[in-house]
């Protein structure tokens, strides 16, 4: 058998049409009695051509091999899933560039599919990136392995992306991650696998009675949109100092918009008033605010991301998120600023820094074992918020099935060689 690495998938414009082919970088090593060469993966051939044709519009690095008269496309092909969107497709078009670019640098063609283009059929419609906010829709043989990425919980639930899902499932292709969590149940999840003393108390729901209780019990309340994002939408509830028991006060600061707003409440009955006025649509879940590790005067919580290598998982990097001065929140659109793990963990526990960061290591990777088992392992990535309290516990705080994009470049460029290693694992490769 004689096996290139350096032949090019090509897309070029001949007849009014678009057409897909291979080229060979060196065609002397195939048979010029070879015309057509068939995907490995997939019942589908396309033209050998022995020179680039004018017109070509785009092309990606694949390898062929040749055996008994028979040329093959030996390439990977991977697909990232988009939602439905009225400019061909929905979702972070400068993730989806990144990966593809890491796709390119590891020889593999990557693409994005949208959820309306998923079809039985072997050529899908995708979208490749010719330069700066430049996409272009090319016929692209279906792939071995897909990276699911439909942006909201909203086009997730669309009847678009159940169709895809389902055929996606039918033509057995891999494909994680399968959806978003739900905050109510990760928290039953990571509690029932034993890890219910890192868990802060959580109320499912928000209702009156209870959500006071938990403000008599606790200095501090937030109550969390379950399916929201970058803490839109997020209450925190505090004492005042000198309200006593019998007549206790509260500050609301409420999250909306990346604005905090403030409130002063002088009994539960205006509190609630004031939550029922202020919350956005949608469930809630009420829980125990965690006194937090400071990092120069300001608390600071944890942004770890975690990926499959084969099936275990790993920790890829940690990064630390600083508030920002009156704000509830980490989020960096929010206010909040980045920090070096190493150095905060240093100024705050010193000598004993290593030790805290292993617990938090050792915890996570548990964490994500348990929400993994319950989606039957078809989970491939997640990043997770946690707390590290003053004596060093970490605390879990939310988990996210589709991590947004590190600003670390270590842990970005770790993140994306592991899922296009992922998907060749997944593919079988």
């Amino acid at each position: 058998m004689n096996s290139l690495s350096n032949a090019e998938l090509i897309w070029y414009r001949r007849d009014g049409e678009i057409r897909m082919a291979v080229r060979p970088v060196a065609p002397q090593s195939i048979d010029r009695g070879m015309t057509v060469a068939r995907f490995s993966h997939l019942d589908l051939a396309v033209p050998i051509l022995r020179r680039r044709p004018a017109g070509v519009l785009y092309h990606a690095p694949t390898s062929l091999s040749s055996a008994f008269g028979t040329a093959r496309i030996e390439g990977d092909v991977f697909a990232i899933l988009a939602g439905s969107g009225r400019d061909g497709f929905a979702g972070a078009r400068l993730n989806f560039r990144d990966v593809i670019e890491e796709g390119r640098k590891q020889g593999a063609l990557v693409y994005v599919v949208s959820t309306d283009d998923v079809t039985t059929d072997r050529i899908w419609q995708g979208y490749v990136r010719l330069g700066y906010k430049q996409w272009i829709r090319l016929p692209m043989p279906r792939p071995q392995a897909m990276y699911n990425r439909i942006p909201t919980r909203a086009l997730e639930r669309n009847g678009s992306s159940l169709r895809a899902r389902d055929l996606v499932r039918r033509l057995s292709i891999p494909m994680f991650n399968p959806s978003y969590f739900s905050k109510a149940a990760m928290y039953g999840i990571v509690s029932r696998h034993g890890l219910s003393a890192n868990v802060p108390e959580t109320l499912t729901s928000l209702e009156r009675d209870s959500l006071l209780r938990m403000c008599e019990r606790y200095e501090g309340v937030y109550l969390k949109p379950s399916g929201g994002s970058v803490g839109h939408g997020m209450i925190r509830v505090d004492k005042r100092a000198g309200g006593g028991s019998e007549h206790p006060e509260y500050t609301i600061a409420v999250l909306k918009h990346g604005k905090t707003e403030r409130f002063a409440a002088h009994s539960g009955a205006e509190l609630w008033q004031i939550v029922s006025r202020q919350r956005v649509l949608g469930k809630y879940v009420v829980q125990q605010a965690i006194p937090l590790v400071l990092y120069r005067g300001q608390p600071c919580d944890f942004r770890v991301l975690l990926q499959k290598v084969r099936d275990e998982w790993t920790l890829v990097g940690v990064g630390v998120r600083v508030s920002g001065k009156g704000r509830i929140t980490t989020h960096v659109p929010n206010g909040g600023t980045i920090a070096n793990a190493d150095t905060v963990l240093s100024e705050a526990f010193g000598n004993d820094a290593p030790r805290v960061l292993a617990d938090l290591e050792s915890f996570v990777i548990r964490a994500a074992e348990a929400l993994d088992a319950e989606f039957g392992k078809q989970l491939g990535e997640m990043s997770m918020d946690i707390g590290i309290d003053p004596n060093g516990k970490p605390w879990f705080f939310e988990a996210n099935a589709k991590p947004m994009k590190f600003d670390e470049p270590d842990i970005r460029a770790r993140s994306l060689r592991g899922i296009i290693d992922q998907l060749r694992y997944r593919a079988g490769r």
